[in-house]
């Protein structure tokens, strides 16, 4: 039969190597490591299964220099995308 032929194609790289950052990869991120709170870092994580490393560095510098979150993520839309 035709569908046994089929062969399951594997996932890109990037995407197996992309994976939710955990809270010390973020925190690394904070010139000032004591800056965000938990509920940041954990807001940032869940942030982070859909973007990428260069989108979050961003985003957290943007975050420590006092903007909100909503439009930390829109100017690094802007200049970085997704």
């Amino acid at each position: 039969m035709a569908y046994n032929k089929l062969v399951k194609k594997e996932m890109p790289i990037k995407m197996l190597r992309k994976s939710m950052l955990s809270g010390i990869v973020i925190r690394s991120y904070a010139k000032n490591k004591n800056f965000l709170s938990d509920a940041m870092v954990k807001k940032l994580r869940e942030h982070s299964k859909h973007h990428t490393i260069k989108h979050m560095r961003s985003m957290v510098g943007k975050i420590e220099r006092g903007m909100s979150f909503s439009k930390a993520h829109q100017e690094t839309m802007k200049k970085y995308g997704k």
